[in-house]
């Protein structure tokens, strides 16, 4: 058997980058992933940034059309890390691949409930044997599910 040595990110796609971040980075206890302001010098000394290239989010200068966020190992390393990229186009169909929430050790309800709390919404319910997801949507209606 060949060991695999590709590793992924995921995109999500978004009309309001920085607030999908901070809110996906608040709802799976991640890190939000801000430019650093001698990066931003560099980038611009040397003619890389567009005067519109860059906005501030809650004091911070960031890129306009792109955020990130990252689970953070027990290490300090990086984990998984989602990509989230500047849209125009609204949301009209249902996602074709969704992400899940494994509530322990908490419980699915307790989860829920944080999350409703910050906006998002619960959509449904499915059971497969013994096991519960519960169907949700984040604050520009992608869908995810909690188990």
């Amino acid at each position: 058997m060949t060991k695999s040595t590709f590793n992924i990110q995921l995109v999500l796609d978004a009309n309001h980058v920085h607030e999908q971040a901070a809110w996906w980075a608040k709802a799976l206890g991640w890190v939000v992933e801000y430019p650093e302001e001698g990066f931003l010098e560099k980038l611009n000394s040397a003619g890389l940034l567009n005067d519109d290239a860059l906005v501030t989010f809650e004091g911070r200068r960031v890129f306009r059309t792109a955020s990130a966020i990252h689970q953070l190992n027990e290490d300090g390393s990086k984990g998984t890390r989602i990509y989230i990229r500047g849209v125009r186009a609204a949301k009209t169909e249902r996602n074709r691949i969704h992400w899940d929430i494994e509530a322990k050790p908490d419980s699915i309800e307790s989860v829920v409930q944080r999350l409703e709390a910050m906006g998002a919404k619960q959509i449904g319910e499915h059971f497969q044997g013994p096991n519960r997801s519960v169907q949700m949507l984040d604050l520009e209606n992608n869908e995810f599910c909690v188990h």
